[in-house]
């Protein structure tokens, strides 16, 4: 017997995509790889997925476990919004002085 457990997620997208925010229902069952095809999917939006994209939760400054199942982290449903981004970024420019697990200090 299968239970699925859905967990309400306020997804944020990146500055080049359609849309800014999208509040879904996504299976607290699957793993974060697949709720990122999932949420794609659901907003029409796969052909923009790049295969470097992961969940960020910027208040506790970290990213997803691409292999951990959703329900397995607790408070999820409690954050104000989940980030849908680039694992992979950019460069930083002549304002950084340094850069520490993407999160960058001017």
């Amino acid at each position: 017997i299968y239970i699925m457990s859905l967990l309400l997620m306020r997804i944020k997208f990146p500055t080049t995509y359609p849309l800014v925010y999208k509040t879904l229902r996504v299976d607290g069952n699957i793993t974060t790889a697949e709720a990122i095809k999932f949420i794609a999917e659901a907003v029409h939006v796969s052909d923009l997925l790049t295969g470097g994209e992961g969940l960020w939760i910027p208040e506790e400054m970290k990213w997803l476990d691409d292999d951990t199942i959703l329900s397995q982290y607790e408070g999820l449903t409690e954050v104000e919004h989940v980030e849908l981004k680039s694992k992979i970024q950019p460069p930083p420019d002549d304002d950084f002085c340094c850069c520490n697990n993407s999160v960058c200090f001017f």
